[in-house]
């Protein structure tokens, strides 16, 4: 099992031990750089412990998933081209590296 490399909260560490492909996807961007704020991706997705929910391909065409109301989702994890952009469980932001975020609040 992979071990965190930055010390989180024990419910994201709680999320990440039980997701442990995730667990590694986090661990690569964590110290990644920011995307520089002029960077303009082709693809964007939002996944969960279930998979995809929501994406889009340049600015023309949008995808999305149904799910039943009972699948909760445990974090979100959006993706810029395939990098982790956002990571977040409840309302923690685990990895940030899009500069627009810090203004931001996270309602769960």
């Amino acid at each position: 099992m992979e071990t965190l490399q930055v010390k989180f909260s024990d419910r994201v560490c709680e999320v990440l031990n039980c997701y442990p492909e995730w667990q590694q996807v986090v661990n690569d961007a964590v110290n990644k750089p920011p995307f520089d704020e002029n960077y303009c991706p082709e693809v964007v997705e939002v996944f969960d412990q279930h998979g995809l929910l929501v994406g889009r391909i340049c600015d023309s065409y949008s995808y999305e998933t149904t799910r039943n109301i009972d699948q909760k989702s445990d974090f979100f994890a959006w993706l810029v081209n395939g990098e982790l952009a956002v990571f977040y469980v409840d309302s923690e932001i685990v990895v940030n590296r899009l500069q627009l975020l810090p203004s931001i609040q996270i309602e769960s």
